[in-house]
């Protein structure tokens, strides 16, 4: 077995808790706001939390410092810090690596010392996993054990109870229908084994057990014409909106019609489903793709054709694995084996296009893209007749006008028509596109930073596959533009890229937040790894994108996220001398460092 030295550590559990009944679950009804909401359902322009989020945080404070106390870490009602945990984007090496860092963070009686956490695409599907449970920060339930409910979607069990099938038919006939939700079927059914359809807004409710969830979007539009200030886009228990503009509605009108400021017309809050489609949505940047075209693409000038060509095949491979999940009948696998091969060698079909006009170019990739589509469907018509026919006829009736068209994250643009000179044009239209975050800096430092939350503190594990500390130099860089504080990161630092240390402190000043930020592949925890496989890189340690290689090497030590190799102690002082205590921002706010594995 090859393994890390030291003490290993905290991901010894997929993401996927064990949960039963998940296909029985039924569709919640639209959680109706309380009459002193529905007084005003948008809000804005504010830099203020929202009343909700304000009174949860004065009663969560309450429980910080209580575990402040627990720790023997003096305080007083005045100073409890605000400290935010922050979930990187990564797919299911985020999700799984956020959870063992919670693991360990409530084996070390830290996670009530929390206040905020927030996360984008990968670490999100952790999030909503977790705040299923109303006390989950309590009961500590991190399972190993494996998942159950492995049943293909099209299954019979499929078409009589609200699962995946009924929930992506049911979503088919709204208005604004997009491969958001096809994707958050994806994400639930398939990666986390559960088909959450409950709605955000009914944490409203909850008491301060857990910390105050915050999930990271972008929208698209804005992101596309580097329109910075109305790019990020953050939903909560309480409200949804835009922190830059401090346009806000509620979060349970969320994709209803306004204009104006006014309801125009009433629709149901996305569910769980529809928003880890949106949060987690990474495909939806055309860019990204482009990764997937082979060599003799990459000579092609018929640039938009050959992203439209990309996406589809792309996409439609992401529906056969849809299509494979719990597959056994070895008559049905090897019929999906052929939809494969032939999707496959219509992709791959070598063209001499770069000797053709760029006019020549775009003809052949549309033709191309018509040649995938009809591959799908005439391997659909080939099928025997049964339920799964059905099923599988009916997805992709909804799903392949949508590849067409490469909308994502559709929904009711609630200041639209809002007379404000600071609402910028990417947000004119009837509808926003909302997407992963993550395709815009990999950590949700945007939410976190600034008077709104002032925060003090921000723990960053860094979960993602692109260059160590970009997701830092993006977030300073962001932080400059709007006119927000951050730590100063040294060019010093950077240097330590290619062979990060386990934990790095920026620390703040004044209003700066301190920035403790944890690489999860370091010099520590990879430290002596024998390099006796492919795809290990020179210092021992996994290229960090191939993170199944992770799962095969470490099934039960999958790598340390560095929880345990520090224990932050959080210092207060009387800055001005006087009897009432203050909190100090910033570097005041100390933290040990106790390295656990030394050897």
């Amino acid at each position: 077995m090859v393994s890390c030295r030291g003490r290993a550590v905290v991901l010894a559990c997929f993401v996927c808790v064990s949960l039963r009944g998940l296909l029985a679950q039924p569709v919640n009804a639209t959680a109706e706001p309380s009459p002193e909401t529905s007084a005003k359902l948008v809000r804005g322009p504010s830099d203020a939390l929202s009343p909700g989020e304000a009174e949860f945080i004065r009663q969560r404070k309450e429980v910080v410092l209580a575990s402040l106390g627990r720790l023997n870490i003096s305080s007083t009602a005045d100073s409890v810090p605000h400290i935010a945990l922050l979930g990187s984007g990564g797919g299911q090496r985020a999700a799984v690596a956020l959870l063992g860092s919670l693991q360990q963070m409530g084996q070390d009686d830290l996670l009530d010392t929390l206040l905020y956490m927030g996360g984008v695409s990968g670490s999100t599907w952790t999030m909503a996993l977790l705040y299923s449970d109303p006390q989950w920060s309590v009961n500590k339930v991190f399972s190993s054990q494996g998942v159950h409910g492995d049943i293909p979607w099209w299954s019979p069990v499929n078409l009589i109870v609200p699962g995946p099938y009924w929930w992506l038919k049911a979503k088919s006939k709204d208005e604004d229908f997009s491969l958001s939700e096809v994707w958050g079927v994806l994400t639930s059914y398939l990666f986390m084994k559960h088909m959450d359809q409950r709605l955000l807004s009914a944490e409203a409710s909850r008491d301060s057990t857990n910390p105050y969830p915050v999930y990271s979007a972008i929208e698209k539009e804005c992101f596309n014409t580097n329109t910075t200030d109305a790019v990020w886009f953050e939903f909560t228990p309480h409200e949804a909106g835009f922190p830059e503009l401090g346009h806000f509605v509620s979060t349970a009108y969320l994709g209803s019609g306004f204009e104006g400021g006014e309801l125009k017309e009433r629709k149901p809050e996305m569910d769980m489903v529809q928003l880890l489609g949106i949060v987690g949505s990474a495909l939806a940047n055309e860019d990204s793709i482009a990764e997937i075209a082979p060599p003799w693409m990459n000579k092609l000038t018929a640039g938009t054709a050959l992203k439209d060509h990309l996406r589809i095949y792309f996409t439609l491979t992401i529906l056969v694995d849809m299509l494979d999940s719990g597959i056994t009948n070895v008559t049905d696998l090897a019929k999906l084996e052929e939809l494969q091969k032939r999707v496959s060698d219509k992709h791959l079909e070598v063209v001499p296009l770069h000797n053709l006009t760029k006019e020549k170019q775009v003809e052949e990739l549309q033709r191309r893209n018509l040649a995938l589509v009809e591959i799908v469907q005439t391997w659909v018509k080939e099928l025997d007749n049964g339920v799964h026919k059905v099923a599988v006829t009916e997805l992709m009736e909804v799903v392949l006008p949508l590849l067409i068209k490469w909308q994502w994250g559709t929904t009711e643009n609630f200041v639209y028509g809002v007379k404000d000179s600071e609402v910028p044009d990417c947000l004119q239209s009837r509808v926003l596109n909302l997407i992963d975050a993550g395709i815009s800096i990999n950590l949700p430092y945007e939410s976190f930073l600034g008077k709104k939350r002032d925060v003090d503190l921000l723990i960053a594990p860094e979960f993602s596959a692109g260059e160590m500390f970009e997701t830092l130099t993006l977030a300073r860089d962001y932080a400059a533009a709007v006119g927000k504080p951050f730590p100063v990161i040294h060019e010093q630092v950077l240097l330590d890229k290619d062979w990060p240390k386990d934990f790095y402190v920026f620390p703040g000043e004044n209003d700066q937040p301190t920035i403790i930020f944890m690489p999860l592949f370091n010099r520590i925890n990879c430290k002596g790894l024998a390099v006796t496989v492919s795809h290990i890189d020179v210092h021992g340690c996994p290229i960090i994108s191939v993170w199944w290689l992770v799962y095969a090497l470490w099934p039960k030590e999958i790598p340390n996220v560095n929880i345990q190799n520090f224990r932050f102690i959080y210092l207060y002082a009387d800055r001005w001398g006087g009897s009432s205590p203050k909190k100090i921002k910033g570097w005041p706010m100390y933290c040990e460092m106790r390295l656990l594995n030394a050897k």
